[in-house]
């Protein structure tokens, strides 16, 4: 039996969940400067044509498909972690990458976030677009 790696994943001590105006988001507690990791998660990959009804709006696009060829399906990753609560803002404070070596979604700050701040991703003009929709809620 190998032995399993043991480093834990980040989650920055000063997020919290709570109720705003979308439902719920990520909120700081405290300052948190530009460039910083908000949270490591695991997540799920999923296929295109799996990505139906409400599942479809907490799906990230990482990759063209998981092998690196240039055929098959289109891969989404449903990242098991706050990932999924993060708001969108066409002014966003948070990015996030895909950690390959590790296979995690990495949510991390582009700029300074002061205390009682929103943490907002962009979802980009595509998601909104697909979904016949506008960041404002407007059809």
């Amino acid at each position: 039996m190998s032995k399993l790696p043991s480093q834990p994943l980040i989650r920055h001590h000063a997020l919290v969940v709570a109720p705003c105006k979308f439902g719920h988001g990520v909120f700081a507690l405290e300052h948190i400067p530009a460039n910083t990791t908000l949270e490591e998660c695991h997540h799920l990959r999923i296929r295109e044509q799996d990505c139906s009804g409400i599942i479809d709006d907490y799906v990230y696009g990482l990759e063209a498909n998981h092998d690196g060829s240039e055929e098959g399906p289109e891969i989404y990753s449903l990242p098991l972690g706050w990932g999924c609560i993060f708001n969108h803002a066409d002014e966003h404070n948070t990015e996030y990458w895909h950690d390959t070596e590790r296979d995690l979604i990495v949510f991390y700050t582009i700029k300074d976030v002061s205390a009682g701040e929103q943490l907002f991703i962009n979802y980009s003009r595509d998601w909104w677009e697909t979904r016949d929709r506008t960041p404002d809620g407007e059809k």
